[in-house]
């Protein structure tokens, strides 16, 4: 939050900067039009009444130059442009050194393009309107450059050259600091093509509107070319500014080396270019905010269009931050009745922030398909919801209801991607179209939180909305780390008669974690066929490193309908899943469900990884509470733990497929420890329903503190469980589950049809290597000699132990070859008898023991002898031979066992 409160510090700065620039050039005095007399042919400006009518000038070819030291339009006047009509182009410069207050009309004959050029500043007041034939180009820079032949320069007047007969295509900044153009008009301006009341600035439709200056700023003016173009922009330094294509349809570019200007609409303003065929917004700017409900608008008009019609794009390009807030939008969309294809809009900037009720959207509600939403940017934060709580913020892409055009796709790409507090990214469908795909391409994802109210989850989601009869499509994250978190979602989802999409994850951690502060929304990877739906739910794919999935967090597919739920697949070098709700109520997880009512089957369940852990009542759980089957689980793993965590398969349904088993739990591990009230359990739960089998394959399976393995049916047959290992500790196989101990049980609704239990081992004996010992142990405390006591007179004897070899020899002594280390007794075990455990396939009581062959009982030394080598060995007796006396009487201390 930090980073945001930074960035809104910044654009507050902004806002004051151009306000005061606002309040600075409205205050100078208004000036007249006025000719400089710099032209071979001089401008001549007359007064008839409100109107000011300027003829002369200089024209070359199709082009007519005017030149003034002042011009200035007040309110409820009019400045009229007399030329001929087979002039294209006015070039219109300001030399001196007052801004331009236009607060009037400007009027043109013909189709002529107008362009009006004043380094120090134009401004648009609120009654400042245009009646021209063709595009309106206002701009600060210092000249207009013409194809390297020439230029027509307002802070260095020339005479123009006679060559100065071809279009322009550069706008020249030869300033330090570039001055503004501000835009306040919202004078009526006719009707828009599809028969709504337009306001503000208007070209004729299809014409260009170009402001390109230092700063650009909409303070509630509007802008309006339907079917043209709309380019704002500018350059904050020297530089120059490509001015392309002819008149009707003029483009600029910006030099990358060159820092931008700013562009700022507020308090309502609006860029609108919709038609019945193109219609083009271009914003080149520093930074770009967009506040107090201002807007951007292109697409095909309501009612109008044709199959071969295509609107034009929304192209926005900040080098530093694009600010979007309080309800404002961007939009490029199908209209409703109207045909042809959508626009896409483009976004790229360094940070993208849209929050506060901001939206930026494609779609149709028409015949036509929506068009594509892309951003690219370094950071992109989408936050909370209007202030009245009935908009998220985000991105969208849609196909409305009663539309019959796909929705286009929805991209992002970005280095850090952050949404929270109710904002969303949405591509669905609520038509006959298929909804456009959700991609996002990140090193780092957090999805955290809902809106205040909580009525909006913040999430990534794709869905075809109730009565659509299009498919939702797919997303797909591609990130280092996600992150969603107190109950935020990412959920592809149908309603209609649609499939709904897959869900893929591509990362190197994945962490979801708690629920919404209310406890009634939990964080989640989620695929759905909802209520009243017909098509199948999509698959799930996890591919990361590692997964944590906590406090009541889940990822789930499922069907609440007649549609199939989809398949839940993880590959994962370690997934955990821990834990419930803060409230308890809902457990951590992974699932496949068919949910009550359902009639569709529900998927299956597959996790691969190196390690997983399952703790505290969090679960792994295919399951069927409707009349569809039940998923199976597959479990492959290295290592599997579950401590006080539950692996279950539950059903309720007794379809039978021949192709394949329902509700049964397979685990492929190396080792698999239950402990602390663990189980491992299929259950059957309606008429005539068969339990689901378990298969465990283990090289070691350990059940301790009430941990159990079951397969058991209320009311029918009990499943089977098959457990394949190479040593089982703990548990063990009974009839029926024991209190407080972990067992292994089949049950049925009788003993006769309790299911069967199979525990196979290898052919080892457990008895090899092993040698019984003596239970008449000696006490050796009554086998101690006082004589040996600390302080005695007799305690002059001792013995060292220096490891492997004996004693060492005396230095007097010859050395030897070789030393010698004798055992003090040789060990006869007597031949073991080799077992089989086995437990029978029948559900009875299972009890093994296994007799272990005795060792010979150990002997104490009793003598020595000195061997061919010359070293001493211990012997049980030595021989009869007569020993050399020691100078001292040694003591009594017999050796103790």
């Amino acid at each position: 939050m930090s980073g945001v409160s930074i960035r809104l510090y910044w654009w507050q700065g902004l806002g004051i900067a151009i306000g005061s620039a606002i309040v600075l050039y409205t205050n100078s005095s208004v000036a007249q039009i006025t000719p400089d007399g710099t032209l071979p042919n001089n401008s001549d400006v007359r007064l008839e009444g409100n109107t000011r009518i300027i003829s002369g000038g200089t024209t070359r070819g199709a082009n007519l130059f005017h030149s003034f030291r002042e011009f200035s339009v007040p309110t409820s006047q009019t400045a009229f442009f007399n030329n001929v009509l087979d002039i294209q182009n006015i070039f219109t410069r300001v030399t001196g050194s007052s801004v331009s207050n236009i607060d009037g009309s400007i009027r043109a004959l013909g189709k002529a393009n107008l362009f009006i050029i004043n380094p120090n500043g134009i401004i648009f007041g609120k009654n400042a309107s245009l009646n021209i034939g063709g595009s309106f180009v206002a701009t600060t820079a210092n000249a207009i450059g013409f194809d390297n032949l020439g230029f027509f320069s307002a802070s260095n007047p020339e005479v123009p050259s006679p060559l100065l007969t071809v279009n322009p295509n550069a706008l020249l900044f030869n300033q330090i600091a570039v001055a503004p153009i501000q835009n306040s008009s919202t004078v009526p301006a006719g009707s828009t093509p599809g028969g709504e009341d337009a306001f503000g600035l208007r070209v004729p439709d299809g014409r260009s509107f170009l402001l390109v200056g230092g700063n650009v700023n909409m303070d509630g003016g509007r802008l309006n070319a339907f079917g043209g173009r709309v380019s704002l922009g500018g350059l904050a330094s020297a530089g120059t500014v490509g001015l392309n294509g002819d008149g009707n349809n003029s483009r600029l570019s910006f030099p990358n080396s060159v820092e931008r200007s700013d562009v700022f609409l507020s308090d309502r303003a609006q860029v609108n270019v919709f038609a019945g065929n193109g219609g083009s917004i271009a914003v080149n700017a520093r930074n770009l905010e967009m506040t107090g409900g201002s807007f951007l608008r292109a697409g095909i008009d309501s009612g109008l269009g044709s199959d071969n019609s295509k609107a034009g794009n929304i192209s926005l390009n900040a080098t530093v931050a694009i600010n979007l807030n309080n309800n404002s939008e961007i939009f490029n969309q199908v209209r409703s009745e109207a045909n042809g294809q959508g626009g896409d809009v483009s976004i790229n900037a360094t940070t993208l922030l849209v929050r506060d009720g901001a939206r930026v959207n494609t779609g149709t509600f028409g015949t036509g398909k929506g068009g594509n939403l892309r951003v690219d940017a370094q950071d992109v934060q989408l936050i909370g919801t209007s202030a009245d709580g009935k908009f998220p913020s985000g991105l969208f892409t849609s196909a409305q209801p009663n539309s019959t055009g796909d929705a286009g796709d929805l991209t992002v790409k970005t280095n850090t991607f952050l949404v929270r507090d109710g904002a969303q990214v949405f591509a669905g469908t609520f038509g006959a179209g298929k909804a456009g795909s959700l991609t996002v391409d990140a090193q780092d994802v957090q999805i955290i939180g809902r809106s205040a109210d909580g009525q909006f989850g913040s999430g990534l989601f794709t869905r075809a909305g109730r009565n659509s009869t299009g498919k939702a499509s797919d997303i797909t994250l591609r990130t280092n780390t996600l992150l969603v978190r107190d109950g935020a979602v990412v959920n592809a989802s149908t309603f209609g008669a649609g499939n709904g999409g897959k869900l893929t994850v591509d990362a190197q951690d994945v962490q979801i974690i708690g629920r919404s502060a209310d406890g009634q929304f939990g964080s989640g990877l989620f695929t759905r066929a909802g209520r009243n739906s017909t098509g199948n739910a999509g698959d799930i794919t996890l591919r990361t490193n590692t997964l944590l999935v906590r406090d009541g967090a889940v990822v789930s597919t499922s069907t609440f309908s007649a549609g199939n739920g989809g398949k839940l697949t993880v590959d994962a070098s370690d997934v955990q899943l821990i834990g419930r709700s803060a409230d308890g109520q809902f457990g951590s997880g992974l699932f496949t469900r068919a949910e009550r009512n359902s009639t569709g089957n529900a998927g299956d369940l597959t996790v691969r990884t190196n390690t997983l852990l399952v703790q505290d009542e969090a679960r792994v759980s295919v399951a069927s509470l409707g009349t569809g089957t039940a998923g199976n689980m597959t479990l492959n793993a290295r290592s599997i733990r579950l401590n006080n965590g539950l692996l279950i398969a539950n059903t309720r349904s007794p379809k039978v497929d021949r192709d394949r088993e329902q509700a049964t739990i397979n685990i492929n591990s190396k080792d698999l420890i239950m402990t602390g009230n663990s189980n491992i359990r299929t259950n059957a739960t309606g008429k005539n329903v068969i339990g689901g089998n378990i298969n465990i394959n283990t090289d070691v399976l350990a059940g301790f503190e009430n941990s159990n393995i079951s397969a058991n049916s209320a009311n029918f047959r009990g499943g089977n469980i098959r457990i394949n290992t190479k040593g089982i500790f703990g548990i063990q196989f009974r009839d029926v589950n024991s209190r407080n101990t972990s067992d292994i049980t089949a049950t049925g609704r009788t003993r006769r049809l309790s299911g069967n239990v199979q525990i196979t081992t290898p052919d080892i004996d457990p008895t090899n290597g092993l040698i019984e010992l003596p239970t008449n142990l000696v006490d050796v405390s009554q086998q101690i000699s006082t004589a040996c006591t600390l302080g005695s007179r007799q305690f002059q004897s001792s013995f060292v132990s220096t490891g492997r070899g004996g004693l060492p020899m005396s230095p007097t002594e010859p050395l030897q070859d070789t030393s010698t280390l004798s055992a003090w007794v040789r060990l006869r075990p007597k031949p073991a008898t080799r077992a089989k455990i086995t437990i029978s396939p029948q559900p009875t009581a299972v009890s093994n023991s296994t007799k272990v062959a005795a060792a010979t009982t150990i002997v104490e030394a009793t003598g020595w002898v000195v061997n061919s080598n010359g070293n001493i060995e211990l012997v049980a007796q030595a021989p009869n031979v007569t020993s050399e006396s020691s100078r001292q009487t040694p003591a009594s201390c017999p050796a103790s066992r």
